[in-house]
């Protein structure tokens, strides 16, 4: 199966399945998709993505972008559709404003979502893990920074290696240089700082890398992580078999 899924109005959805974990498995396909923003998804890939057993529609981004870009998912009756904001005035463009010395301004982003957003990605991965049946697809406007942070937990969960989570992160980059294009000319045409605002479109393996090391680092792990920020152990095995048995 192809990782990218091409589709008529969305540059980046992507399938985490094909990847292989340390017990030897691989993650089954079509079980968790990550996306950017499905605004202008095409009807019939929206039917499509149903067929192909979609049934948990979880959106990151916050009510106010999700009400001026609809998921067409949320309208769509037979798969359940949450709006769970991974932040809510965290963003990359506020956090550009403290950066961690000598490191690319993500890299601040993703350390302070990890410890001051505990809860929503605690609902997040509960969520995920507590849905009975049917492929999930968890989605934010890029694809690339909410998105990115619930990816490498979720492949932290299946013990996929380091290098495939970072690997999956990097792929963004090669997937929406036309919607990067398209957020700078709105940029430029607001008057905005366009050259920081480019830096933060960016997906160096830098930063997930030291994310990673900060985790492993502070937590021994993904799996320490999300028990010390209170993620039941009830759903972390769910979502473990989930990603990892056939």
């Amino acid at each position: 199966m192809s990782r990218h899924l091409p589709v008529r109005g969305a540059y980046n959805i992507r399938d985490l399945g094909g990847y292989t974990t340390a017990g030897g498995g691989m993650i089954p396909w079509r079980r968790f998709l990550r996306a950017d923003s499905l605004h202008r998804l095409d009807p019939s890939d929206v039917t499509r993505l149903h067929d192909e057993g979609l049934r948990l529609v979880i959106d990151l981004r916050t009510p106010q972008e999700v009400a001026s870009a609809p998921n067409p998912f949320a309208a769509f009756a037979d798969v359940h559709f949450a709006n769970l904001p991974l932040f809510d005035d965290l963003s990359p463009q506020a956090m550009s404003r403290a950066e961690v010395a000598d490191a690319h301004p993500l890299l601040t982003f993703y350390l302070t979502a990890l410890e001051t957003r505990a809860t929503a990605i605690c609902t997040v991965l509960s969520t995920m893990a507590e849905h009975p049946e049917g492929g999930v697809l968890f989605n934010c406007t890029a694809g690339k920074d909410r998105t990115g942070i619930i990816a490498a937990l979720l492949l932290g969960i299946a013990d996929v290696d380091r290098d495939q989570i970072i690997a999956d992160y990097a792929l963004t980059a090669d997937l929406i240089p036309d919607l990067v294009e398209e957020f700078l000319d709105l940029s430029r045409a607001r008057g905005g700082d366009v050259e920081s605002y480019a830096r933060l479109l960016e997906s160096p393996a830098t930063a997930i890398a030291a994310t990673l090391d900060h985790i492993d680092q502070s937590y021994g792990g993904v799996t320490g992580y999300l028990e010390k920020i209170g993620l039941p152990r009830s759903d972390l095995q769910k979502l473990y078999l989930r990603l990892t048995r056939a």
